[in-house]
């Protein structure tokens, strides 16, 4: 997502929302966590600094990391004059973490992020590296939301099909692989990885847009619409919006009858982490 300003506009409002949840339910433990601490997929960075860096104690360091050098860019423009926080471009799924990054972190948090992982499995073992024996991880992210299947769905018009190609690769890990007990394959996963589990949970939460909003939101996240050529990105949002409307929960109109105050519920559920490195670990 390289879409910055629309990013930040229209496209993190749920995001923000459901981090905030986190942030609060897990606030105690966050104000134990001293040295430095890492946020895997900090984006434009206003959470970094807005949510996270206030609860935690003043002696910690925040850095903020993000794949996108775009958003990295952005917040070190916009937030890094705290000089308890930098921000760096990385890969949580790199085949090799650079060296300097192995056991440097006390503890790491990620939210909306790791749902982008291909290999899932990598970014849990890379996370378990760049943290310190007995260092702890919080990490937050989509199990399975109903508007990715629209893109699965659009693959099949030969009109779309050319740019949707790697389509089923931005669905979610545990949606793509239909899991029967989420829950538990993640609990395992962790574990294989060698983690220790202080919470994992499944929630089940749903968010409201209007017609507008949620064009906005899907164009500001949509990682297809920059490959096609300008005279169909109108076309293919309309029909992208079509089909994710097509999985609407509870729709419903709010005081003005029109598309533009029609509410739009779209469900979805979030997995949560809360893990710890062993304390023996190498």
């Amino acid at each position: 997502m390289d879409m910055v300003e629309d990013y930040v506009s229209e496209g993190s409002i749920m995001q923000r929302r459901d981090a905030q949840d986190v942030l609060e339910e897990f606030n105690c433990e966050l104000s134990k966590m001293r040295g430095r601490c890492l946020d895997i997929g900090s984006g434009p960075g206003e959470i970094t600094k807005e949510m996270l860096l206030p609860l935690l104690p003043n002696d910690a360091e925040v850095v903020g990391a993000d794949i996108s050098e775009a958003m990295v860019e952005y917040a070190r423009k916009k937030y890094s004059v705290d000089k308890r926080l930098s921000y760096i471009v990385l890969d949580i799924e790199t085949s090799e973490l650079p060296s300097d990054q192995v056991g440097r972190y006390e503890n790491v948090v990620s939210f909306y992020c790791l749902h982008w992982c291909n290999d899932i499995w990598r970014a849990f073992d890379n996370i378990y590296k760049l943290l310190r024996p007995n260092g702890k991880a919080l990490m937050m992210f989509i199990g399975h939301h109903c508007g990715f299947e629209a893109y699965l769905r659009l693959k099949q018009n030969p009109r779309y099909q050319f740019y949707l190609q790697d389509a089923r690769r931005y669905v979610p890990y545990f949606q793509r692989r239909m899991c029967k007990d989420v829950r538990a394959s993640l609990r395992k996963m962790l574990e294989d990885v060698g983690f220790e589990i202080l919470h994992c949970s499944k929630r089940e939460k749903s968010f409201s847009y209007s017609k507008q909003s949620l064009k906005n939101h899907v164009c500001a996240v949509n990682p297809f619409i920059k490959k096609m050529p300008d005279n169909m990105k109108g076309e293919f949002m309309d029909n992208l919006l079509s089909e994710i409307m097509k999985n609407v929960l509870i729709p419903r109109t709010l005081e003005r009858k029109d598309d533009e105050q029609e509410s739009i519920v779209l469900r979805y559920y979030l997995l949560i982490a809360y893990v710890q490195k062993p304390p023996a670990a190498d």
